[in-house]
């Protein structure tokens, strides 16, 4: 899940930034170019996203990005220790001033050593386990950043309407998500509040089966970050957040930092 959305999820802990390595001459090269490549993982106690607690226990988050001007071109994956859970998902965007655009395509496999584990090649919109998300994200000079997500194809039916309507079953459900937090620097730590709404019923969101109908507020917490000095030229960052989902009334957390280049 893509860069600096920190939406209380594992996509969130991407933007925290690569491992900080001050190389000027590296730096320059890319500046002249106009190309940059970054990669590198994150370690979590947890996977928690757009606040539903999605994988009890350490996972593992490698991603990489290759950027040429405005635009950006990303993989982004997480796993288990156990093979439990896969999810590998790739991302586009283009960046103008304080506003992003993003195509992001979701893929998870819930047991991915099981020979019925979805095949990543089916994109057929009634199989697929795929889902693909349209983001408009924004972020201001003085800390207050907006997100606006929309689920438009793929794994988003309406699969609880399957017994009463199996034609609308088929359906997408459109599942939209809206986040809205504000970061402050307190002596080199951040702080973000941060609260996320849904608006319409989707299996993504809530308990899963999509029967919460219209507007539910269900991410609510607040994320902590510092890049804490290794050497004089390392930081390495460290993050944790809190949230609560009123919707479900659950609460979760997690911890986790970064190492990249």
């Amino acid at each position: 899940m893509k860069k600096i959305v920190l939406t209380f999820a594992c996509a969130a802990l991407m933007s925290f930034g690569a491992f900080a390595q001050e190389d000027d001459e590296d730096f320059e090269i890319q500046e002249e170019s106009g190309v940059t490549f970054s990669g590198g993982f994150d370690l979590t106690s947890a996977y928690v996203w757009r606040g539903n607690l999605l994988l009890h226990g350490a996972n593992f988050q490698p991603y990489l990005d290759f950027s040429a001007g405005n635009f950006t071109l990303g993989l982004w994956n997480c796993t288990d220790f156990n093979g439990v859970l896969k999810e590998f998902d790739i991302y586009a965007s283009y960046t103008a001033g304080q506003v992003s655009f993003t195509l992001t395509d979701y893929f998870t496999q819930e047991d991915s050593f099981s020979p019925d584990a979805p095949k990543y090649g089916n994109y057929k919109s009634d199989e697929t386990a795929h889902a693909l998300e349209f983001s408009v994200d924004w972020v201001s000079e003085f800390g207050l950043d907006a997100s606006f997500n929309i689920l438009f194809y793929g794994a988003d039916k309406k699969y609880w309407l399957e017994d009463d309507d199996p034609d609308e079953a088929t359906k997408n459900a459109y599942g939209t998500y809206f986040e809205l937090g504000y970061t402050a620097d307190v002596k080199g730590v951040e702080f973000r509040p941060f609260a996320g709404m849904v608006f319409n019923p989707s299996t993504w969101y809530g308990d899963g089966t999509g029967t919460h109908d219209g507007f539910n507020v269900v991410n609510i917490g607040l994320q902590v970050s510092k890049d804490i000095p290794i050497t004089d030229k390392f930081k390495l960052p460290v993050y944790a957040a809190f949230g609560y989902n009123p919707q479900l009334d659950d609460v979760a957390a997690f911890a986790g930092f970064q190492l990249g280049f």
